[in-house]
């Protein structure tokens, strides 16, 4: 059975008749507010046969806040079926629901996924079908969850069962929106990273704080510093981060398309996020007295010394590079990043009020509506 939350307007189940394997999905209407309950009961009515008579089932609401988890995969349909799709079948928590994003997978992935979610009624699969890198593949998922907190974890993670339940019981205060896990490489016990930052592999947020920030698809040169960007962006409104050190994961660290960097590129996205920050006289003088020489001795290493080539081919490659990286760092990075901080700010300044904490319903709320 599946806990929709305050955000939908059913409670669905599935019910099994006689001892038999579940035949049917009964739905009980209930008032939009509600997020808890206690035990009520379902008449269930012939339908095509699969009732003889109408029967009465108990039906068991979850004082728990309903969750939506969201992978993000690309090309990964091994790490998918190997690592994290098994390890979410184990998890004890007992509403949720998985958001998977295919960001155009060419392996498989859309075909498998197509009847995998048929045979499981919590997991939804959403397809890109052109590949628009990671930031937008998890706005998709933020997009089309359900939850009152919305976790993350990586298609080559494998969480443990009680995942779920450690993140969510950090949410004890309302200022504290952002939930971060412990990851260990493989299966440990080296930690992945550090366990004192919130990282993309095993993170979750309050839905809510959605309403004023997003990931920036403007990070479009790497995969790093995704994460970073959108939880400092959140910290520096007043809001407050935890980190669960029991809610645990298992991080194999496949390789992925996401984490395919070309030269330089998580350089151009630290720069993308610098522009945002700074004043446009600021970031344009480190980057003529620093960035574009540092380009240079990097360019210089990777593609030229050494190499023997005829003057012209060399000279044409070299006004090549040096032309994009003038175009990147002097017009495209800081124009795209005014806009978006604007954006992000507007965003911020029409739902600046706080998130709500999940309501619980005390006993004499559950007596008021019939559930004691």
């Amino acid at each position: 059975m599946v806990w929709d939350s305050g955000r939908q307007s059913a409670l669905q189940m599935s019910v099994k008749w006689r001892g038999q394997s579940p035949r049917g999905v009964g739905a009980l209407k209930i008032p939009a507010d509600w997020t808890a309950g206690s035990i009520t009961s379902l008449p269930l009515r012939r339908q095509g046969g699969l009732w003889q008579t109408e029967a009465t089932v108990r039906i068991y609401v979850f004082m728990t806040p309903f969750v939506s988890i969201v992978i993000c995969s690309r090309n990964r349909l091994h790490s998918l079926k190997k690592y994290a799709l098994p390890s979410i079948a184990k998890i004890g928590y007992p509403s949720f629901e998985v958001v998977i994003v295919d960001d155009s997978s060419s392996d498989g992935t859309d075909e498998f996924l197509h009847h995998y979610c048929k045979q499981h009624y919590n997991i939804r699969a959403i397809r890109n079908e052109q590949a628009k890198g990671l930031c937008n593949a998890r706005n998709v998922g933020v997009t089309n969850s359900r939850g009152e907190i919305i976790a993350f974890i990586d298609d080559d993670c494998a969480v443990f069962p009680n995942w779920l339940h450690e993140l969510v019981n950090a949410y004890t205060d309302e200022n504290i929106v952002v939930v971060g896990g412990v990851s260990f490489k493989r299966e440990g016990p080296e930690i992945y990273m550090d366990n004192k930052h919130v990282w993309g592999c095993n993170m979750s947020f309050r839905a809510s704080i959605f309403n004023q920030f997003r990931f920036d698809t403007g990070l479009k040169y790497s995969h790093y510093a995704d994460e970073t960007d959108l939880i400092g962006r959140i910290l520096a409104h007043g809001y407050q981060k935890v980190i669960a050190d029991r809610a645990l994961a298992n991080h194999y660290v496949e390789d992925a398309a996401y984490r395919k960097q070309v030269p330089l590129s998580a350089y151009l996205n630290y720069h993308y996020l610098n522009a945002k920050k700074e004043t446009l006289s600021g970031y344009y003088k480190y980057v003529l007295t620093h960035s574009l020489k540092h380009v240079a001795v990097v360019e210089y290493g990777i593609n030229f010394k050494g190499r023997k080539r005829s003057f012209i081919a060399t000279w044409s490659e070299a006004m090549g590079k040096a032309l994009y990286y003038l175009y990147v760092f002097l017009l495209e990075i800081p124009i795209a990043a005014k806009i978006k901080h604007g954006k992000e700010e507007r965003l911020f300044s029409r739902h600046g009020k706080r998130p709500s904490t999940v309501k619980q319903l005390d006993h004499q709320e559950l007596s008021s509506h019939g559930l004691q």
